[in-house]
């Protein structure tokens, strides 16, 4: 039996699968290195995931694959966190892009795009990552994200740009006003989180023109700073995986068509593809 780890920053689905029978999905809370330590990991996991595990003989490997693990000394925050608690298993730590590249492409040269919680994009030549523009994290960068989006509908909302049917229904939305959004955002842990939480008023208003249009802007810079800038962007498939491509679709499309790019898939769970890619490839 082996472990498959899809981790955001939100939320981290757990499938246990193989000889096992029927397969066994556990949900903890997401994991993000770069903002908590292995002990803070570890802690989250015994409360949320060992009490619900299956027998842990029979796991012989875990593939996890998450939000801020780019880096070697983030992966092994992580594994350290998550050795412990698998003493027999060997523990494989890579980031969610590579997770996604496999689940969609599998052995397929192409183009994959997250855009969920946070964004990122790469080239994947059918094995291997050969070239990723840096999404640059909710800051700098991560257009195309739930993050982002929920960051231009703050944005008009304390400078007071949105227009004022749409700022009660906000307001109806969240309780949070201008305050409490900066102080969520530059003071409290998990900026992205907070932002990305704001993201489904959007998906809930997607039909009004000033919500279209901000939906739009946010896949239009993810086109234009990231996935345009990939050689033979438009002849090569290009997929996306995560919530936020999936319910607004209708307009990531209409902004590929503009740039003249073929969106051939989007999902916004890659556990079966990454379940597919496992069980006929061993690491």
């Amino acid at each position: 039996m082996i472990a498959i780890v899809d981790s955001g920053s939100t939320k981290s689905n757990w499938l246990f699968t193989g000889d096992i029978g029927k397969d066994i999905s556990i949900r903890t809370t997401g994991i993000n290195p770069f903002y908590q330590t292995a002990d803070d990991i570890k802690q989250t996991l015994e409360k949320e995931l060992v009490p619900n595990l299956p027998q842990m003989k029979l796991i012989s490997a875990v593939y996890f694959y998450g939000a801020g693990c780019e880096m070697p000394a983030q992966q092994a925050i992580v594994e350290k966190a998550i050795a412990p608690l698998f003493p027999s298993c060997i523990v494989h730590v890579d980031n969610d892009l590579i997770a996604a590249a496999r689940s969609v492409l599998g052995e397929q040269e192409g183009i994959c795009c997250i855009s969920g919680t946070g964004s990122n994009t790469c080239y994947y030549d059918g094995k291997k990552i050969s070239r990723n523009i840096n999404s640059l994290g909710l800051y700098m960068g991560d257009e195309g994200s739930g993050g982002y989006l929920g960051k231009l509908l703050a944005r008009d909302y304390i400078r007071e740009s949105m227009p004022a049917y749409i700022r009660e229904r906000f307001e109806v939305f969240t309780p949070d006003r201008k305050s409490d959004i900066m102080d969520k955002v530059y003071r409290k842990p998990f900026p992205n989180r907070y932002l990305a939480s704001l993201a489904p008023f959007a998906i809930l208003h997607k039909s009004e023109s000033y919500i279209a249009e901000l939906i739009e802007e946010n896949f239009r810079l993810l086109f234009e700073n990231c996935i345009c800038r990939y050689e033979r962007y438009q002849e090569l498939p290009v997929r996306f995986i995560g919530s936020v491509a999936l319910h607004l679709q209708t307009s990531l499309e209409k902004i590929a068509n503009e740039k003249g790019v073929r969106v051939d898939k989007i999902t916004d769970d890659p556990m079966q593809g990454l379940k597919d890619y496992h069980l006929t490839h061993s690491l």
